[in-house]
């Protein structure tokens, strides 16, 4: 076969080489592409080498017969090329359902069609009419009319192709760094032949019917070489970057060897509003000059000067504090390292890849942990600033943390303590009990609670009650809540102490008194009698004042406990007892059949002291008082009316603010005894002034059915009662005794002291003694 020279047959030959070569690179690198992308790629570059070199052999073919024969291969390669061409794109862009079998199969009917037309009808006649060979242009090239086929099948290859150009065109402007280069360079190598032929067909670029388009493609194999190569384009592809670098919540930014901000997301750009690709890193983390430092952290090859690649140990997270729009966000930063071959193709991240690897540049991971950061500093604060000592403590028994709270209460320092067994302060006889505590915590789970003494640095003892609990359920750790209760113990040890000795002496002085007062009766005229009335009275109001002390103690000491009380009965017959003690007085009561409540048990004396304040109150010469028990929601409601003068505004404020002052206090014991008892029951006591005089003192108590909703659980109340109990044990046996005290005994010391004094002054002749100076 003769063959002909044409000034196209070199370029044609060299797109065909180029083509194939890059067909070969991506099957032997296949593995490191996605597939997807890699076949398309290997059609594209396979489809565009066989319309070359086919073609070449078309131009340099000087027979027709030998011309059609080549251009049969020339029509395989456009109709693979019009094929592989938009699955590349559609793989670029991750439109998967275009890849999808049928999808693929509607994209192949129109090429395979004219294919296989090729090949069953011929070129001629299916796209020319009467074709001829023609040598005006110095070698010779066929001439022909295009049929109506081959002008639809051009229009539909030029259709598709403006189609993935716009495809191509809009991912260039949408996306940023590498992988807009990447589209923009495709977009320029795939209009490129297009444009040419184009230009070609209208006679613009030589000879009319030469068809320039595979000409063009060994200046495109360039371009394709350079995106490969240059911008990865087997080893990148946006599915990646579009599915995990934009969609990450937390900030990426890619630094390149030269400190120069390549590519960054969404995240990062809120972060941190000064960073663009292209700016240095010194101005893209103008407000965090650790990342700065961190990114260059290593020197260059040449040594001395600063490079640009991985920072620190990537596990040793840099953490930095910056303001966002006036809010302070707390970030921590990872740095890793991007290792290129010496080819420029990118290798695994390290130090070096076979010892011809040196630093691509750095990708920065920036996570938000505000939140967490937030939470940690509310909670150190919580923990640190707390009045208690807060401590950790593992199976080991060693301390693991302590806070420095233990340094204000027992003046050690938080140092010192860790890492000691976390019994060594414990005073010795407590630390039995401390170590079952400890124990028990670990075995069942449960809160576990003790009362304890734990050295001081001074050498003092200090009480605590302690809460033993595991921190976590599935950790072997125990979290300990120390509270100091040294001085409320001692102060409640004083209060009790006194409180009973108070009362002891105070009866025992007004036994005395009305005992002398008995014998001064035979000793005076009529005209004492009057006085030693009043003495008697006030010996009465003082013996009922010790009474009112040690109630109102049993009330405030007590476990709470109620009971089912029938209000009609009780109140019915205290107002009986009323009228026997108070003659002069006029009580009327009215109650329902029956009215039960659940209320302390101390209730009956809350009542009585209300009806004893409406008479005793009362200066009036007829005391009136009026008692009724009523319906009320779901309980029941006492009300005492009287007309005496009232109770002034200031006590009543008292009782709503339930505190005193040096200037506004409750005269008398008796109110506040009831108001704790009705507090205590779960009611509510209400003082009112009647019009035009008097007093309205209201109670209401709730039923059994409504208080059992407002009852704890019994666990619950269980719990509280126990530690109620524990926390009122007195600590020495003289407390115990001081505790302990009956009222029977009481009254027996009292009697007893009386008798015994009132014999001693008979023998000393009736003598009395003024009383001590205070």
């Amino acid at each position: 076969m003769v063959w002909q020279p044409t000034p196209y047959t070199a370029p044609l030959l060299v797109a065909a080489l180029a083509s194939f070569s890059f067909a070969a690179y991506a099957v032997r690198n296949r593995s490191r592409g996605e597939t997807p992308i890699v076949g398309s790629f290997i059609g594209v570059t396979v489809a565009s080498g066989i319309w070359s070199l086919a073609y070449a052999a078309q131009l340099s073919a000087t027979t027709l017969e030998a011309t059609l024969l080549w251009n049969r291969l020339v029509w395989v390669g456009v109709g693979a090329l019009a094929v592989a061409w938009p699955a590349f794109v559609f793989a670029y862009v991750d439109w998967t359902a275009w890849l999808r079998p049928r999808r693929l199969a509607l994209l192949c009917l129109v090429p395979a069609t004219v294919v296989g037309g090729v090949f069953l009808v011929g070129a001629d006649p299916l796209f020319y009419t009467s074709p001829s060979l023609d040598g005006a242009n110095g070698f010779l090239i066929m001439e022909y009319l295009p049929t109506p086929a081959l002008i639809g099948f051009m229009t539909y290859c030029y259709a598709v192709n403006l189609f993935t150009f716009g495809v191509l065109g809009y991912v260039a402007l949408a996306r940023d760094g590498v992988f807009r280069r990447q589209a923009a360079l495709l977009l320029a190598a795939g209009a490129a032949p297009t444009t040419v032929g184009v230009v070609g067909i209208a006679g613009g670029l030589g000879p009319m019917f030469v068809d320039l388009t595979p000409v063009t493609f060994a200046a495109t194999s360039g371009l394709l070489g350079w995106v490969v190569f240059r911008y990865r384009l087997l080893d990148l592809s946006p599915i990646a970057r579009d599915a995990v670098f934009s969609n990450l919540s937390d900030g990426v930014v890619v630094v390149d060897a030269n400190g120069r901000v390549v590519d960054l997301n969404q995240p990062a750009r809120r972060l941190f509003p000064s960073a663009a690709v292209g700016c240095e890193v010194e101005e893209a983390f103008e407000r965090a000059p650790a990342v700065v430092d961190l990114v260059a952290g290593t020197e260059n090859d040449d040594g001395g000067t600063p490079g640009y690649g991985a920072g620190p140990d990537p596990d040793d997270d840099l953490r930095v504090a910056i303001n966002v729009e006036s809010d302070p966000r707390f970030l921590t930063v990872a740095a890793h390292s991007i290792a290129t071959s010496k080819s420029g193709v990118a290798a695994e991240p390290g130090p070096g890849v076979g010892g011809r690897s040196t630093a691509g540049g750095t990708v920065l991971l920036f996570r938000d942990v505000t939140e967490r950061e937030t939470l940690q500093r509310r909670y150190r604060a919580l923990i640190e600033k707390s009045p208690n000592v807060i401590a950790v403590c593992g199976t080991d028994g060693l301390l693991r943390y302590v806070s420095p709270s233990i340094e204000r209460l027992l003046g050690h320092a938080p140092a010192e303590i860790e890492g000691r067994p976390v019994i060594d302060l414990v005073h010795p006889d407590d630390r039995r009990e401390a170590q079952r505590a400890f124990e028990r915590a670990f075995e069942t789970d449960e809160q576990q609670s003790l009362d304890h003494r734990i050295a001081h640095a001074d050498g003092n003892w200090r009480r605590f009650e302690t809460v033993v609990e595991r921190l976590f359920g599935d950790t072997e750790e125990v979290v300990i809540t120390a509270t100091d209760v040294t001085k409320s113990r001692r102060y409640e040890q004083r209060l009790q102490v006194l409180n009973r000795v108070l009362r002891h002496d105070l009866k025992n002085d007004t036994n005395v008194i009305g005992g002398y007062a008995d014998l001064l009766r035979d000793h005076v005229g009529d005209e004492g009698d009057e006085y030693l009335d009043v003495i008697d009275r006030k010996v009465e109001t003082l013996t009922h004042l010790s009474d009112q002390a040690r109630e109102i103690d049993v009330a405030l000491h007590s476990d709470g406990a109620r009971a089912e009380i029938d209000l009609s009965p009780l109140v019915t017959r205290l107002c009986d007892s009323l009228e026997s003690s108070f003659p002069e007085a006029t009580v009327t009561v009215s109650t329902p059949d029956g009215a039960v409540v659940c209320a302390d048990e101390l209730l009956e004396s809350a009542i009585r002291n209300v009806l004893e304040n409406a008479v005793v109150h009362n200066n009036g010469d007829q005391p009136i008082v009026e008692v009724a028990v009523d319906r009320d929601g779901g309980g029941y409601r006492i009300a005492v009316a009287d007309n005496g003068p009232g109770i002034p505004p200031v006590e009543r404020s008292v009782f709503s603010e339930a505190r005193e002052t040096a200037l506004e206090h409750a005269s008398g014991l008796g109110l506040w005894l009831v108001h704790w008892i009705v507090t205590e029951s779960g009611g509510d006591l209400g003082i009112h002034t009647r019009e035009p005089t008097g007093t309205l003192i209201t109670m209401w108590l709730p039923t059994p059915d409504g208080a059992a909703a407002e009852e704890p659980d019994a666990a619950e109340e269980s719990e509280a009662a126990d530690r109620a109990q524990a926390a009122e044990e007195p600590e020495s046996a003289d407390q115990a005794e001081a505790t302990e005290e009956p009222e029977a005994a009481d009254q027996a010391e009292a009697t007893e002291y009386t008798n015994a004094t009132a014999e001693d002054e008979k023998g000393r002749g009736g003598g009395h003694r003024p009383p001590a100076d205070n």
